[in-house]
């Protein structure tokens, strides 16, 4: 009996050992299999792209030639700017940063790519970089991705930014600049206990979201009186985080598929709340109806729609999804961007205590008192005007590009033939750094702007687009420059 148990046991082993066998086998079989074909793929993309595609005599890194992971990883550790400014540099004019796309850093560029094109339709946006969305419908001005669509809500929020409602917000920009300046004196004068360090581009966030949330809003975040950002503005970061996130993640068609998954959850998170927050503001303001100086009251100018999932077609009037859209894009474009704009040309002017001074004079004998400083008043002073122009060569608020996708058909772009499917765009940072476009491109010298010092007389100064050109330019230029002007002007050390 107890030979036949071994028996069968014996039986069953060798079975076992069998069917693992050829499992195994398969397994191999399979993995091999997968791995050839893998191998395959490889060597087929890297034929194609540095040989064959239609991108292979532009020059560039072969690495980012035939993948895009080396740029994405450039975009997430914050020093893509850098990187293509060190490429444009070393390769020229254009540069291949991708498999399908093309980087360029001349003036004739950025027409070509973003400018007005007479008799020809406009490159589109890629939809890689503008596919997220955050309501289930691309409803702000930045998102839209066709023209019709987008001149027809940029034709709507113009009322809000003309020079007529911008006029009618000065008192509103210069009580709070006198706001900043009586705050950082309370704590940067009197007696020794009082006095501190302060990170002045903490109090130009404060300034700024709190114009910006008073302009669009109705009501300020109280950022200047508590000396601190409202919690509601830190959603704001974490947003842009997610946006950066989300636009490298579109660069691959798979993660593209998986961004639910692979977005981290905290993230998503604090991108929806500060969406659902941002209605909320912007639905109390709707409630008081249009009887203020703000943005509010002019996009209100035809109306109102209620259609909460999307506009009808050539509606004249904005829908209230629209609006909420706008409200989150408006909040943050015109905030971070003219924070960024104070920071950078404030820090400058302490790093050149010469041009400090010349601004000062200029300043002191335009004005016999702080209360006459007025950005209508600023904007006369070519001085003041040309040190605002520099900062924003040096110091952009946008640093990286706007990218466009050619047509079918083709396009020339600076005199290179470029490919229907293809990227092409501008990066402003290494287009304002480049040596091929300024002399002396890493010093502040805001006397390039002047045309009085021979040195930049072939500074390709049409190059400086920090507001981007042609029909798809930034609709709120005259708004960002209208922050700076009044406390650059006022920011001036008496003896």
């Amino acid at each position: 009996m107890i030979i036949l148990v071994l028996s069968v046991a014996q039986k069953t082993l060798e079975s076992f050992k069998e069917v693992t066998e050829q499992v195994v086998s398969r397994g191999f079989l399979w993995t091999v299999a997968l791995s050839t074909l893998f191998a395959f793929y490889t060597v087929c993309h890297l034929i194609y792209n540095l040989g064959i595609s239609p991108l292979r005599a532009y020059p560039g890194p072969k690495l980012w030639a035939v993948s895009s992971i080396p740029y994405g990883i450039c975009i997430l550790r914050g020093r893509s700017h850098i990187k293509i400014l060190s490429l444009h540099n070393r390769y020229g004019p254009v540069v291949r940063v991708g498999p399908n796309e093309l980087s360029f850093n001349s003036p004739q560029a950025f027409q070509d790519i973003y400018g007005f094109r007479p008799g020809k339709q406009q490159l589109a946006k890629d939809p890689k970089l503008y596919a997220s969305k955050l309501n289930g419908v691309r409803d702000s001005i930045a998102g839209y991705l066709d023209n019709e669509a987008h001149t027809r809500q940029r034709r709507l929020l113009s009322h809000a930014f003309s020079d007529k409602c911008l006029r009618e917000q000065e008192d509103v920009i210069i009580s709070f600049v006198d706001f900043l300046i009586l705050r950082l004196r309370e704590r940067t004068t009197g007696n020794a206990d009082r006095k501190s360090k302060e990170d002045i581009k903490s109090w130009f966030n404060f300034i700024t979201f709190d114009i910006t949330g008073d302009l669009m809003f109705g009501e300020t975040f109280d950022c200047l009186k508590d000396s601190k950002l409202h919690p509601w503005i830190s959603l704001i970061f974490a947003t842009l985080k997610g946006i950066t996130f989300l636009t490298v993640m579109n660069q691959f068609s798979i993660l593209r598929k998986l961004q639910d998954i692979l977005l981290p959850e905290y993230l998503r998170e604090q991108m929806m709340k500060h969406f659902n927050l941002s209605a909320q503001k912007a639905d109390r303001r709707l409630e008081r109806g249009i009887n203020r100086p703000d943005f509010m009251s002019a996009i209100l100018k035809h109306g109102l729609s209620d259609d909460k999932e999307r506009f009808i077609e050539d509606q004249p009037i904005m829908s209230r999804a629209e609006i909420h859209a706008n409200s989150v894009f408006i909040t943050i474009a015109g905030s971070e961007t003219s924070a960024s704009l104070l920071t950078g040309c404030v820090y400058y002017l302490c790093k050149n205590p010469t041009t400090m001074m010349d601004l000062c004079n200029e300043v002191r004998s335009a004005f016999s008192e702080e209360k006459d400083i007025t950005s209508t008043q600023c904007i006369r002073l070519k001085y003041l005007n040309a040190v605002i122009e520099e900062s924003l060569r040096l110091y952009p608020p946008l640093v990286t590009n706007l990218p466009r996708l050619v047509r079918q058909g083709g396009d020339v772009v600076d005199g290179y033939v470029v490919p229907a499917g293809i990227t092409v765009s501008t990066h402003h940072y290494a287009s304002y750094h480049a040596e091929a476009n300024f002399a002396l491109p890493e010093e502040f010298i805001p006397e390039r702007w002047l045309g009085t010092d021979k040195r930049f007389c072939e500074d390709k100064r049409d190059v400086l687009q920090p507001f981007s050109l042609g029909p798809r330019n930034c609709l709120g230029k005259k708004y960002v420059l209208t922050h700076p002007s009044t406390p650059v002007g006022q920011f001036n050390p008496r003896d």
